[in-house]
This record gives structure tokens, sequence and C-alpha cells, in this order.
């Protein structure tokens, strides 16, 4: 068998049954015993499924969900450390596999395009980095224009007052995909400064009524 080692091992048994032959105090006895070569198993790949694939977009996202499953496989350090030129022997065997899973995540949750850029390179370390530079200061920029795009917004008389509100809400959550939290009152004030002059007055005459 391929994966079976056999060897035959003579043992020395004391005979077990001495009152039949009391002169034969020992037996040797022919014994095959099967010996199970050391295994050696694989580690395992992280689960990336539930990872969202980048396609240059809510970087800081993707980045935080990538690098906490390394994390957890205790593997993350490769992505911000070269192997040493004193490292050991164990210390060389475990930058290459760590280098080597934090690799295949990235490469495995990027876009086609982006995986065709960043295949080439074989050092984990280079290719976060590199997305680093390109695309922490794209995710600033699409940050201040969502900032912008909200302070900006203005409510109008001629559009129904419930369609301009769930408007306001679709900002809010773009803020949000963006890590962007503003407070309930800030936002809350924000909405009422912009409502139209006749939405207004309408809810004005109606506190009013309903005091009386």
């Amino acid at each position: 068998m391929a994966n079976d080692t056999l060897e035959t091992i003579v043992h020395t048994k004391s005979n077990q049954n001495t009152s039949r032959d009391p002169t034969n105090n020992n037996t040797h006895v022919l014994e095959t015993v099967q010996v199970i070569p050391n295994a050696t198993f694989a580690k395992p790949f992280p689960d990336i499924s539930k990872i969202k694939v980048f396609y240059g977009e809510n970087f800081k996202r993707w980045q935080e969900h990538v690098y906490s499953v390394l994390d957890m496989h205790g593997v993350a350090f490769a992505l911000t450390k070269s192997l040493s030129p004193t490292a050991s022997g164990k210390q060389i065997e475990c930058w290459i596999h760590a280098n080597k899973v934090c690799r295949h995540t990235i490469i495995s949750t990027l876009s086609n395009e982006l995986f065709d850029v960043y295949f080439p390179y074989k050092e984990s370390k280079e290719i976060w980095d590199n997305m680093i530079l390109n695309y922490t200061a794209e995710d600033i920029g699409k940050q201040k224009f969502i900032i912008g795009k909200f302070y900006r917004w203005e409510m109008t008389e001629d559009v129904e007052v419930k369609v301009q509100v769930n408007e306001n809400h679709k900002f809010l959550e773009d803020l949000k995909s963006e890590n962007i939290t503003l407070p309930e009152e800030f936002v809350a004030g924000l909405l009422i400064e912009k409502l139209p002059y006749h939405a207004m007055t309408t809810n004005n005459n109606s506190n009013t009524n309903n005091s009386h």
C-alpha cells in the first residue's frame, strides 16, 4: 500500500500456558504491526465567502473585512511586514505561509479588472500598500462629495414632502455606507430648515388647530 508502512516485529512474550510445557517459558511470536507514517496536514485557507468583491469603491469597508478575516487566522502580520533577512528557518516558513494566505485572500476578493492588475505581485504587503495608496485618497474624496451633496440638498414646493424626505433618508444611507454618522438632532434640525415655506406653514397651522 502506498500510504501505509508495514513492519514485521519480533516480540518476546511469556508463554501463557506454562502448565502444558513447563520447560518452555518464552516463545518468539512473529507479529505484523501497521506503522502509520507521519502525516502533514495543509492549513486551511480562510472562508472568504462573506467578503464582498472589491470593484474600486468602498475600499475602507472591504479593507476592514479582509484584515479581520486574516487576523482571525493569525496571518495579518504579512500585510505590513516583509520577510526579514535575518529570519530563521521556522520564521521563514511561518512568513511564507502567512504571505500565501494573505495574497490568496486579497486577489480572490478583487474584481476581474483589479485581479489582472495585482496578480503579478508576489508579496501581499506590496498589494496592500499599493491599494491603500490608490484607494484611501479616493474614499476621502468620495466622502467629501457625499457630505457636500447632503448639505447642498434643498427641498422644493413643487414636489411632495414625503418624496423629498425619502430622498433625504437616501443621503443618510450613503453617508452610513462611508462610515459617516451624523447626530440625529443635527439631521432633524437640518431637515426642518430645508422644509419649503408652505410645508412649515401647514405644519404650524395644524399644530395650532390641535391645541384648540
